[in-house]
């Protein structure tokens, strides 16, 4: 097989650069976004790229023209939905990989709009990924006969940067993250809940959202992985509360808060429960149900020496099988196998 000469394209103002030059300063896991300058273990001529903004009419245009020329010596690869309808116009190539994350959960009329949008560019490639394991036959399902192979891609992070920390003898709570599908009304409500038992416990809670936290709830704006990491060594259960979705919102930081060998209290949605093992590295628990959560935390919280014996096993559990280097090997089969298929095809 010769040599795939394979481009990372990532979205405008991802600055690979610049994440490697703080990556090289200890501020950010990996050197490039998701670690996947791994991928040069596999193709050593790995380059990276970034896409430019196009206007929706612009897309819409794109979409409407014959599928377009590809380049016969480049495989280009999108780790998102967002970033590959650019990727595809703007960076031709023989073979095209994309991610998969949003498109089976986003609704409203502009979620529906770019679904549409998302639904055609996808079907152009060659292989589609998703990095929740029930989320593949929905997109299977979503994209209909004649779609490309769609994969399971077990997420991974950076373990050598999280790594174990000491487990804390005075009792902390941590909920980190802000995207669209966390539920900070829901973990609110179960921190008020364990408060009212334990008003001894340090609570901090990393969040975008407006609502008025309840006394007693500490909230930080975003901040830099380091920070984040260290927020990570004080807490001793790490709380991720999260709506109903298929793509396992929140398993960054379930991942990130096993590596430091910290427990999880994580919302039991569509594939979750492969990054978090129910008893073993940490508690899941039902979607919009605030006393079940505050009940798993007080619980962890009674018991610290099982809570400790929890973040250990979820170190061990990462380290086995959810790091950077494996998600990327995994996905540099993913690529291997089409471009096999291609040069094997008459």
């Amino acid at each position: 097989m010769t040599e795939a000469r394979v481009t990372i394209v990532f979205a405008k103002g991802a600055d690979v650069v610049s994440w490697k030059r703080r990556h090289d300063e200890g501020e950010v896991p990996d050197s490039w976004p998701y670690g996947l300058e791994k991928l040069r273990a596999s193709f050593p001529s790995l380059s990276s790229a970034e896409v430019t903004d196009l206007r929706v009419a612009s897309l819409v245009r794109a979409l409407l023209r014959r599928k377009p020329a590809r380049a016969d010596d480049r495989v280009t690869v999108s780790w998102e939905e967002d970033v590959s309808l650019r990727m595809l116009y703007q960076y031709p190539s023989s073979i095209a990989l994309s991610g998969v994350i949003w498109a089976t959960d986003r609704a409203g009329a502009v979620g529906m709009f770019k679904r549409a949008l998302a639904k055609r560019v996808l079907r152009r490639m060659d292989v589609v990924w998703t990095l929740s394991r029930p989320q593949v036959q929905a997109v299977k399902r979503w994209l209909g006969p004649g779609a490309p192979p769609v994969r399971y891609l077990r997420f991974g992070i950076d373990e050598k940067f999280f790594e174990q920390r000491p487990y804390p003898e005075r009792p902390m709570i941590l909920s980190a993250g802000g995207d669209r599908d966390r539920d900070p009304a829901t973990l609110f409500e179960a921190l008020a809940i364990v408060l009212e038992s334990r008003p001894d416990v340090e609570v901090v809670v990393q969040t975008s959202s407006r609502l008025r936290p309840p006394p007693g709830v500490k909230t930080v704006p975003r901040m830099s992985h380091r920070a984040l990491r260290d927020l990570y060594g004080r807490a001793s259960i790490v709380a991720v509360a999260t709506r109903q979705n298929l793509h396992a919102s929140g398993m960054t930081v379930a991942l990130e808060a096993m590596a430091v060998g910290r427990p999880v209290v994580a919302t039991n949605t569509p594939g979750m429960s492969d990054y978090v093992r129910h008893g073993e590295t940490g508690l899941l628990v039902p979607a919009l149900d605030a006393a079940e959560a505050a009940q798993a935390l007080l619980a962890l919280l009674a018991d610290p020496a099982r809570a400790r014996v929890m973040g250990t096993a979820g170190r061990k559990l990462v380290e086995a099988n959810f790091t950077s280097s494996r998600m990327n090997a995994a996905l540099a089969g993913f690529v291997t196998n089409v471009v096999e298929n291609k040069e094997a095809a008459p």
